[in-house]
């Protein structure tokens, strides 16, 4: 039986191209299939085939890389300072998502930057084919682009540098960044690098067509992105951040809970903000749902001894009804969720939680991924 052509695996074209050259350098025979010449750069999906008879030789070599790529990203060492990464669209949305920015990086000393991306063109555009009809003024319209990006990053900029003033000796340190492509996209490969303590955003863009089904830039960012998310509803009424006293984190009794209430300890407590862990269940709940409240709440107590988080039952069969009803009775300033990764297909067909609370609420989000 002769030898027969098999695809190793499926990468991004930049890896592909790592990969293949690892291969080569090994001795083994390669090409990429699927790989787009001209748009190779943002390409996806790029198919790495050998002979079938290379198999496992070839799949020590691809082991060897992705362990090299989990070492290197294992090595990058959190900032000493912490950071809070600001997106801004330059709308009012934005305007009030900086001001929260701003009254919690001057309470944890920490740095901000605002970034913009920029809608690209040149990366965004369909392939080549026989029916693509290149616009020569391409480049004009990018230089266009840009400069409205820059002239908008000097109004934004303006606004932040009168806020950031009235702070007085509390003055926050902070950049701008200006980056081309799908702002959503760019916003999670950003967060990767700058590592935020959180990332805010308002709900809320410039282009308010897009459906709740899609989502917003923020609702995508809340898919992806590996920190803290805090949303920022358009109908939100700041008052300044010391007159944030109350956070909701609602729990599912899962492992991810921990995870989150040491972030919270970390980030929120030093706000002087009081955090209560709360649990929706039916007024006909199980006797396990007191059990593991209270379980919780001994657990919390010897963890955080001075934090003095509280554990509560809400008591209704509706989970949102519960959530907004707790919300009113309790006076709470910012709502927080663990959001559970799930497939495409159920996102579409039932919304996770957190981003229907993002699209539902006038409190402020803070959504966590596991």
């Amino acid at each position: 039986m002769g030898e027969q052509v098999v695809t190793l695996v499926v990468l991004s074209y930049e890896k592909a191209q790592i990969l293949k050259t690892l291969l080569e350098a090994n001795n083994i025979e390669c090409f990429l299939g699927n790989a787009n010449v001209i748009q190779g750069a943002v390409s996806a999906g790029v198919k790495v085939k050998i002979s079938d008879r290379d198999l496992d030789q070839a799949m020590q070599v691809l082991e060897s890389m992705m362990k090299g790529e989990k070492v290197r990203s294992e090595e990058k060492k959190e900032p000493v300072e912490p950071r809070i990464l600001l997106p801004v669209d330059f709308s009012s949305y934005s305007e009030k998502a900086a001001e929260v920015a701003l009254g919690w990086a001057a309470k944890l000393k920490a740095e901000i930057t605002l970034l913009h991306t920029f809608f690209n063109p040149v990366v965004t555009t369909i392939p080549f084919s026989d029916t693509f009809a290149y616009d020569m003024n391409l480049d004009e319209t990018v230089m266009e682009l840009e400069e409205r990006a820059k002239e908008g990053m000097k109004k934004m900029e303006a606004f932040f540098e009168k806020k950031n003033n009235a702070l007085g000796e509390n003055k926050v340190v902070y950049k701008t960044k200006l980056l081309r492509g799908v702002a959503e996209d760019e916003i999670v490969r950003y967060s990767n690098e700058y590592q935020p303590i959180a990332i805010v955003m308002g709900t809320r863009g410039l282009d308010r067509k897009v459906s709740d089904l899609v989502g917003s830039v923020t609702a995508e960012v809340m898919e992806n992105a590996k920190f803290p998310v805090l949303a920022v509803p358009e109908d939100f009424e700041f008052k300044g951040i010391d007159a944030m006293e109350n956070l909701l984190y609602a729990t599912d009794f899962q492992e991810s809970d921990f995870i989150a209430m040491e972030i919270l300890e970390k980030v929120v407590r030093p706000l002087g903000i009081k955090i209560i862990c709360a649990h929706v269940s039916s007024h006909k709940h199980s006797h396990w749902d007191d059990v593991k409240i209270a379980g919780l709440q001994e657990f919390l107590s010897k963890k955080y001894p001075n934090t003095g988080v509280v554990c509560d039952l809400i008591e209704n069969e509706d989970f949102y009804v519960g959530i907004e009803s707790y919300v009113k009775e309790k006076k709470i300033d910012i709502l927080s969720f663990t959001r559970k990764k799930r497939s495409l297909l159920s996102r579409l067909i039932n919304p996770n939680v957190a981003k229907k609370m993002l699209f539902h609420s006038t409190t402020p989000l803070l959504v966590f991924n596991h």
